[in-house]
């Protein structure tokens, strides 16, 4: 998670201080979330990935969501 959030976050040139702005929290945890150190709350997973246009599934898992069929 922490290699796809960093990822994330280096490809929209967002800064860990930025993110922290707009996820109220301080720019350390966002640091620390980047590394691998500490995991980010599931809100702000959401938060995340609608502020950098990303899918929330992808950010935790590294998997694209599946459409479900109605076989």
């Amino acid at each position: 998670m922490a290699a796809r959030l960093d990822r994330a976050l280096q490809k929209a040139n967002v800064s860990s201080a930025k993110a922290a702005g707009w996820l109220d929290v301080s720019e350390h945890d966002v640091q620390f979330w980047r590394r691998g150190i500490t995991v980010p709350p599931f809100a702000a997973f959401s938060r995340i990935a609608r502020a950098l246009d990303i899918d929330p599934h992808w950010l935790c898992t590294g998997q694209a969501q599946q459409a479900h069929s109605a076989n």
